[in-house]
C-alpha cells in the first residue's frame, strides 16, 4: 500500500523538505506494533523499515524524556492533535524535537534536530559580528583619534593665540598673567621688567602703521635675542614690552637693564629705513615691591612712570614713588574741580626800575585747595601740562589777570605793563592769537600793554610754527618776552631770527652776580645782547640791594623780586600806587 503524509507548510517546524543535514531527521512509527513506518536518515533505506521496531523499554525512556519535557500525559498528547517540541539526547548528542500523533493512524511523527549545527551556525554567526563590531570599532576608534588629534591641535593653536601677541609671537597680556601667577604660586623672588618705547606714536605719525608694526617685530626679535631662557618675554601693549627675570640682585639687575637699554637703542632695520628708538625701564621686584600680581604690575609702571619724570632710562621702584604718584593724582582731580568753580586766584609781582618806580606786573596764579591747602605752581602746573588742563588753566589765567588789570590800569597815573606766563601747549593751539586778541578787546585792555613771556622750549620742535605766531601777536601790538634766559640752549643765531621785545636775566645769576665773577661777567654779556637787538632787559628774584647795585652798575635797569616786592593780591598794588602818587 502507498500513502502519503502532508504535516506542516515551509517555515513550520515539520517542513516539506525533510532534513536540511545529517544532522535532521523525520520519523514516522506506528503506536500499535512500535514499527517504524519512516526514517529520513540518509543511511536508512526503505527496506529497512520493517525491520526497525523499538522497544517497550526505549519507548517507556523516551515517554519519560518527552512527558517530563512537554508536562503532559501521554494520552493527553494523544488527544490534542497539536505539535509539541521537546529536547532529547541520543548517541551522546543534544536534539531539539517536535512530535505530533496522528489519531487516524495511529501514527507518532518525530522530527529532530541536533544543537551541533545551530552552534556552528550560531558560532559562525556571531563571528562575523563580532568581527564586524571589531571592525567598526576599530575604524571609529581611528576616525575619532584622529578628530581628537586634530581637535587638541586645534585647542593648541587657539590656546597658543589667546596667550600670544598676534604681531611680534610674544607673550600677550593674559599669557604674562598666567606666567606670573605660576611664578608667584613657586613663592620664589623674580623681578618684573616693564620696557617703554619713547614717542613710538611719531613712528607711526611719519611712516605709517604697516613700518610701526614692522618696528615692533624687530624690537621683540632683538629682545628675545637678549634675554636669558628662564626669562619670560612678553609684549603688554602698544609699545610696553616686559621681561620676567629670576635675577633679583639690584646692582646685577641694574647693570642687565643698562645694557638693555645700550642695545636697544642701536639702529632698527626695518624695510629700507634704518630707524633709532629711545628706551625708558621701569623695574618691579617680587616681595618687596608687591605680593600680588596687579601690585607687582603697578610698582613697575610707577618706576617707568619716575623713569620719563626724571628723563631716566633705568629705574627701580621705591615705596616713595607711590606717595608722589598718589599725590599727582590727588592734585590732578582736585585742580579739575578747582578750574571749574574757579577756586584759583591771581597775584601779580611788581616790575620796578632803577628808581623804584613800579612799569608793570607779572600776573601768577596761585590755588589754595579745601582739601589739599596750599598747592605749589611747581607742583600743579606740571600736573596740568601732563593731564591736559593747561589749555583751561591757561585761559583762566589769561581772562582773570586781564579782567583784574584792566581796571588798575585805568586808574593808575602812569602806563603800566601786565606780564603773562605761557606754556608751550598753549602758544601751540592753532587759535592762540585769536584767544589773546579775544580776552583784549573783552576787558578792553590795549595789546601795547600786554607782555607775553615764554622759554626757550617753546622754540626746540616747531620754530617755523611758533615764529609765525609770535609776528601775529606782535603785528597786533602784543611784546613778546624770553623767560629765563641764558639757562636754556639760545644762540645769537635764534635771537636774530626771532623777533623779541623783552630778555628776563634768570635768577640763578641774580643769585651770584655780586660774588661771582662769572656770573656778572654773563649778565654783562646779556646786557650787551639785549643793547645790540635793541630789546629791553629785566632781571628776577632781585632779592636785596646788593643785587640791584651791581646789576645797575652791569646795565640793568629794571627789576623784580622780593626787595622790590612779593606777589600780593591786585587790592594791595592799587592801595600802593595810590599812595605813591600821593607822595
Amino acid at each position: 500500500m502507498t500513502a502519503g503524509l502532508r504535516v506542516g507548510e515551509a517555515g513550520m517546524i515539520f517542513s516539506q523538505q525533510l532534513h536540511d543535514s545529517l544532522d535532521d531527521s523525520v520519523i514516522l512509527f506506528r503506536e500499535r506494533d512500535r514499527y517504524v513506518q519512516f526514517m529520513s536518515r540518509d543511511n536508512i533505506r526503505p527496506e529497512q523499515y520493517s525491520e526497525m521496531q523499538f522497544s517497550e523499554t526505549e519507548i517507556a525512556d523516551q515517554r519519560r524524556v518527552f512527558e517530563d519535557s512537554v508536562g503532559l500525559s501521554k494520552p493527553k498528547i494523544m488527544e490534542s492533535r497539536e505539535a509539541f517540541t521537546f529536547f532529547s539526547r541520543r548517541d551522546g548528542l543534544k536534539y531539539l524535537a517536535a512530535v505530533i500523533y496522528d489519531p487516524h493512524y495511529e501514527l507518532w511523527t518525530i522530527s529532530e534536530s541536533s544543537f551541533a549545527p545551530l552552534h556552528r551556525k550560531f558560532s559562525a554567526t556571531l563571528l562575523f559580528y563580532v568581527s564586524g563590531s571589531l571592525l567598526i570599532i576599530g575604524i571609529l576608534y581611528l576616525l575619532f583619534r584622529v578628530i581628537d588629534r586634530a581637535e587638541r591641535a586645534k585647542r593648541q593653536e587657539l590656546l597658543f593665540q589667546a596667550r600670544h601677541d598676534d604681531l611680534t609671537g610674544l607673550l600677550n597680556r593674559a599669557g604674562l598673567l598666567d606666567r606670573l601667577k605660576f611664578r608667584l604660586g613657586r613663592g620664589k623672588p623674580f623681578s618684573l621688567v616693564v620696557i617703554n618705547i619713547d614717542n613710538f606714536s611719531g613712528i607711526n605719525d611719519r611712516f605709517g602703521l604697516e613700518h610701526g608694526d614692522d618696528m615692533l617685530v624687530e624690537f621683540g626679535g632683538r629682545l628675545k635675542r637678549l634675554v636669558y631662557e628662564s626669562d619670560d618675554l612678553a609684549r603688554l601693549g602698544g609699545d610696553e614690552f616686559v621681561i620676567v627675570t629670576p635675577n633679583t640682585d639690584l646692582p646685577l639687575l641694574t647693570e642687565v637693564c643698562d645694557g638693555l637699554v645700550q642695545n636697544l637703542v642701536e639702529t632698527f632695520e626695518v624695510g629700507r629705513l634704518h630707524l633709532q628708538v629711545g628706551v625708558r625701564i621701569g623695574v618691579a621686584r617680587f616681595p618687596d615691591d608687591g605680593d600680588a600680581v596687579s601690585e607687582l604690575i603697578r610698582s613697575a609702571h610707577l618706576a617707568l612712570h619716575e623713569a620719563r619724570q626724571s628723563r631716566s632710562t633705568v629705574c627701580v621702584y621705591r615705596s616713595d614713588m607711590e606717595t608722589a604718584y598718589l599725590r599727582g593724582l590727588s592734585v590732578e582731580q582736585r585742580l579739575r574741580f578747582g578750574l571749574a568753580a574757579r577756586n584759583l586766584h591771581m597775584v601779580y609781582q611788581p616790575q620796578v626800575d632803577e628808581r623804584g618806580t613800579m612799569t608793570g606786573l607779572e600776573a601768577l596764579v596761585r590755588w589754595q585747595d579745601d582739601e589739599l591747602g596750599f598747592v605749589s605752581p611747581a607742583e600743579f602746573i606740571p600736573v596740568a601740562e601732563r593731564s591736559g588742563l593747561m589749555i583751561p588753566l591757561g585761559k583762566f589765567v589769561l581772562d582773570t589777570s586781564l579782567e583784574e588789570f584792566s581796571p588798575l590800569l585805568a586808574d593808575s597815573p602812569r602806563a603800566l605793563d601786565l606780564a603773562i606766563n605761557i606754556s608751550v601747549i598753549q602758544f601751540c593751539q592753532a587759535d592762540f592769537v585769536e584767544t589773546v586778541l579775544s580776552a583784549l578787546a573783552a576787558h578792553q585792555v590795549a595789546p601795547e600793554r600786554l607782555v607775553l613771556e615764554i622759554t626757550e622750549s617753546l622754540f626746540m620742535d616747531n620754530f617755523q610754527q611758533v615764529l609765525e605766531t609770535v609776528c601775529r601777536l606782535r603785528d597786533r601790538g602784543i611784546r613778546i618776552a624770553m623767560d629765563d634766559f641764558g639757562t636754556g640752549y639760545s644762540s645769537l643765531s635764534l635771537l636774530r631770527q626771532l623777533p623779541l621785545d623783552e630778555l628776563k636775566i634768570d635768577k640763578s645769576f641774580v643769585d651770584a652776580v655780586v660774588d661771582d665773577e662769572k656770573a656778572a661777567n654773563m649778565v654783562r654779556s646779556i646786557v650787551a645782547i639785549a643793547d645790540s637787538h635793541k630789546m629791553s632787559l629785566i632781571a628776577e628774584g632781585v632779592e636785596d640791594k646788593a643785587q640791584a647795585s651791581a646789576l645797575i652798575k652791569l646795565g640793568c635797569f629794571r627789576f623784580q623780586g622780593y626787595h622790590f616786592g612779593r606777589p600780593v593780591a591786585l587790592a594791595e598794588i592799587r592801595d600802593g600806587i595810590v599812595l605813591a602818587s600821593q607822595d
